[in-house]
């Protein structure tokens, strides 16, 4: 979930070669509903936080970190531990 635009966010994903998709939400419904929106200044980001969600809609885990890697390593230690069905 990203502040930026589409556009940008294509850009970015491409730049990277990031192989996640990434989902724009610049009018800040979504990352205000789930608590991460970070304001810079003028700007309001998203904390990089990582939620996994189950079948049910609960929230089983989140990880913040604004590291991406981090984020993506620990999560995957997390579901290794938890595999889910």
């Amino acid at each position: 979930m990203s502040t930026d635009d589409a556009h940008t966010l294509l850009n970015f994903q491409t730049k990277l070669n990031a192989p996640q998709q990434m989902v724009s939400d610049v009018e800040h419904k979504i990352v205000n509903a789930y608590g991460v929106a970070f304001g810079m200044g003028n700007l309001t980001v998203a904390k990089r936080q990582t939620f996994v969600i189950g079948k049910d809609g609960r929230i089983l885990f989140t990880y913040f970190d604004w590291s991406p890697l981090t984020n993506v390593n620990k999560t995957y230690e997390w579901l290794k531990a938890h595999p889910q069905n």
